[in-house]
Formats: C-alpha cells, structure tokens, sequence
C-alpha cells in the first residue's frame, strides 16, 4: 500500500485546535472526514468514476502534526505522486483556515464523529467477534490441508522418478500408480476411486489444485474441524470419481484432487447459502467463490479436462454442506456429528459399491485379463505404436476380406475388379508388418507380428490361387482354395488368443 508521511510544526497551537482545523481542511478540500479519535481525524479524497478516494489521517500533539496519505486499493505503486500532492494541498489549505477562527459547529462535528468512531469500532468488534465464532480463523492452524498437500507432492515426486513426467504425462505410469482408469476400476480396482484423489497429470496440474486446495482450507479446515473437512475431502472425491466413471461411457483414465477441491468448494457454497456465516463476511465469499466455480466449469469445458468429476465433487459438496449446516449452527460435537459423519461415509461407500457391482456397469475378468495385457505390452519402449501399426494392419485386412467377400460369381471378373485394389492394400499391410518386425516390443507382441505375417502370406497366396481358378477352374486348385482358407482361419484364432 503505497503511502507517504510528513509532520509539520505550528507553535503555540494546542492539540484540540490543530484538529479542529485540520477538519476545516477536509472540508476546505472537499474530503470527507469518516473517523475521528483524541488526537486523530480520517478523512477521504472524493470518488468518481476514474480514480480512487484515497486515504489521509491526521494525527495532532501540541503544536506539531503529522499528516499521512495513502492508496488503499490494492495499487503497487504510486506512480502519479498522489500522496505528496495530497499533503501539499492540505498544509496549503490548512496554513489559510489558520488565518481565520475555527467555527462553533466543527467542536459538534468532531465530536459527533469520534462517538460515530467509537459506535463504528463497537459493532466491527462485535461482527468480528461473530465472524470468529462461526469461522473459527483466529488461533486455528491448517495442519489437515497442509497434510494432503504434502501428501499430494510427495505421490507426484516418487512418481516422476518413477517415470510418470514432469511436464508431460506418462499414462502408464498413472494407471500403475492408481488413476481412475475405467477398464480397471470397473473389473475390480475400487480403490481406485480413492488413490486418483492424489495423483496428477504434471506439474502445472499439481501446482493449481495445491492453490485451490490451500484456499479453500484457509476458510473450511478451522471452520468444519479437522475430522469433518478430511471426511467432505475424501466422500466428495470418491462421488467424483463415481460421477466421472458414469459420464465417460467410452472410457476414462482421470486423477487430480480436483474433484474433491470443488466438492470443498461445494460444501462453502452450501454454508454460504445459509445465515451461518454473518452477512457482511457471507456476500463477498459467495461472489468470489461462485466466480470462481463457475471460471473453472467453464474453462472444464475444453478437452483434456475432466469437468464430470469436477460437478460430481460440486454436487455433492453442496449436499454435504447442507447436511452440515444444522451441526455447525448448534455447535454439536457429540453423536449428532458422529452419526451424520458415518451417515455420509456410508452412502459414499455404499454409491461405490452399488455402481461398480452394477451388471451394467461391471467389467468381466476376459475384459480385464486383455486390458491388463495391453498394459503390459505397452510398458516397453515402442508398445504404444505397436498398436497404433496394429490397427492399420486391422484396417487393411478388413478391406482385404471385404473384397474377397464382394460376391463376385466368376474368378475372373473378380480379378478385373478387385486385383489392383487388393494388391495397394497388400502392399500398405506388408509396409505395416515390416516396420513392426523392427519393433522394441514384448515376446506376446512379436508373436502376434509373426501370426500377421502369416495372415498375410495366406491372404496373398489365396489371390494366387484365385488367378490359377480364373484360368483353369480344376479340384486341385478348389482344394488348395479351401485349405488356404482354413489356414487364414486359425491364423486368425491364434490371433484372437494373443489378443486376449
């Protein structure tokens, strides 16, 4: 707060005449005196719709004051010389109001105002002290938020030796280490609905829910206790959890305390709803706190985030804060709280169990088994482009086998329609196969490029033998056409079983 400070010296002036003209000043000058003490009057420079009223206090003891102006909104710097203009203007008007009497009515005034001053200081007192009681901020210290913090720190550090990225994020690493990975967390993982809580998608990632999680806490861990906060923390990030589960029908692979920092957020919301905070504390909360939600929905909106967890954690932050709200109110700390506490535990736990354990929703142990494979495979260095390569090959054969299944009566009108189209998809798939022989992949991985090798082989070899029917329809070559068929099968079938 930028501000500037001088004393001047007037003899022979007593303590109650230098106030009574520094009153007269602030008139003179067209500021407004706001606060007045024994030795001290407050005033205000006007407002107007292009610049700040800032701040003068004028202090008296016989024959010297002391003259201070100050900017108190938020600037940094006082770049236009506000406060030396300011105490030149005054000692100016103030060295002409000396040449005059002061008037009768500035006695009344002052006085009006120093009682004005001291009702003023009463009713902050009182609002403070009400403030204090229901928010619990003087003498409370944030050793919970703190805690998950640190915990929250101490998982991405291991993690990043660990391989999971600094900047950029590792998936796998993620899915080891506990994200909310849909394949897993539906065949068994529930744990996973906890673990995500703690874990995050990089630095930057880790910084903002650290801020948002701090906070919040500032205002909810002194408010709440500590029991209660840790317990909206953890029942709120599992809803969350379950909420980002429900939405991402195709699939998920979420983390980040996010979740639950916006189900504290709801629970603040909920109380800020109510009278339990005192008006003139609760208005500007709810505004900034509302802002604040509604930015980062909006901003959720943008891919990559996960903006169901986020309302998940909201909603039932806000139904958990309503349900806290009568504990709160009666200061109950006896088996009214115990019992709601557990009541909530229960019903987060029971969601879990009741959406993982749904028939709808559940994942069999052949979808896990192949999942975890996947994993498995994709740990090694050129993994993940295996199977990027693996879909081409897929999508290549499926026109192969398309256009072998065209329905073409005669083998040779099928070779003046198809042979030029089989032959690019051929040559697409044999690139996909030879790059994929130079892979740094699993023994399983390097099976199946060898079984699509074969596929292949046999695909070509049944075009061969097409042209053999086109220029010679004999039962040798039908059988040859059917034993290469068959060979395509269990290729095809060693395949299947590789995959899963």
């Amino acid at each position: 707060m930028p501000s500037q400070k001088q004393e001047f010296s007037f003899p022979g002036q007593t303590t109650e005449q230098l106030l009574l003209l520094a009153y007269g000043t602030f008139l003179e000058l067209g500021w407004t005196p706001k606060y007045a003490g024994p030795n001290a009057i407050v005033g205000y420079t006007p407002r107007s719709w292009n610049k700040y009223d800032d701040e003068i206090i004028v202090e008296a003891t016989e024959e010297i004051i002391s003259v201070k102006s100050s900017l108190v909104h938020n600037e940094s710097f006082d770049m236009m010389g506000k406060n030396k203009k300011h105490i030149s203007d005054f000692i100016e008007a103030f060295e002409k109001m000396r040449s005059s009497a002061p008037r009768q009515e500035w006695t009344t005034a002052i006085k009006n105002l120093r009682a004005q001053t001291i009702q003023t200081v009463t009713e902050e007192a009182t609002q403070i002290e009400e403030i204090n009681r229901v928010m619990k901020l003087s003498g409370s210290n944030l050793y919970a938020t703190y805690a998950l913090i640190g915990i929250n720190v101490i998982v991405f550090i291991l993690m990043a030796i660990n391989g999971a990225g600094i900047f950029n994020a590792n998936a796998l690493v993620h899915i080891e280490w506990g994200s909310n990975y849909s394949p897993l967390t539906l065949s068994g993982d529930w744990w996973r609905l906890f673990t995500c809580m703690f874990i995050h998608f990089g630095i930057i990632h880790l910084a903002m829910n650290s801020y948002a999680l701090y906070m919040a806490g500032v205002y909810l861990e002194p408010m709440l206790g500590k029991t209660k906060y840790i317990i909206a923390y953890v029942t709120t990030g599992i809803f969350a959890s379950l909420a980002s589960l429900w939405w991402h029908t195709e699939g998920v692979n979420s983390a980040g305390a996010s979740g639950a920092i916006f189900g504290l957020y709801g629970i603040f919301l909920a109380l800020l709803f109510t009278n339990l905070i005192p008006k003139q504390m609760r208005t500007p909360l709810l505004k900034s706190i509302g802002v604040f939600v509604v930015f980062n929905l909006a901003y959720g909106v943008k891919s990559g985030v996960d903006n169901a967890a986020h309302i998940g954690g909201l909603v039932s932050g806000l139904v958990i804060g309503f349900i806290f709200y009568p504990l709160l109110k009666i200061e109950d700390k006896g088996i009214k709280t115990n019992l709601a506490l557990l009541g909530v535990l229960a019903v987060s736990v029971l969601s879990g169990w009741i959406y993982l354990n749904s028939p709808k929703n559940k994942i069999g142990p052949e979808k896990r088994a192949a999942e975890l494979n996947y994993l498995n495979e994709a740990k090694f260095p050129d993994g993940e482009m295996f199977y990027e390569k693996y879909k081409e090959y897929v999508q290549s054969d499926e026109k192969i086998v398309n256009m072998f299944n065209d329905g073409t009566a005669s083998f040779k009108d099928w070779l003046a329609k198809n042979e030029e189209n089989i032959n690019q998809e051929f040559a697409k798939a044999t690139v996909t196969v030879t790059v994929m022989n130079n892979y740094n992949v699993s023994r399983s991985a390097k099976e199946q490029i060898n079984l699509l090798g074969q596929l292949l082989d046999a695909r070509k070899e049944q075009v061969s033998i097409v042209k053999q029917l086109a220029q010679e329809d004999n039962p040798a070559s039908q059988l040859k056409l059917a034993e290469i068929r068959n060979r395509q099968t269990e290729v095809l079938a060693e395949l299947n079983k590789k995959g899963n």
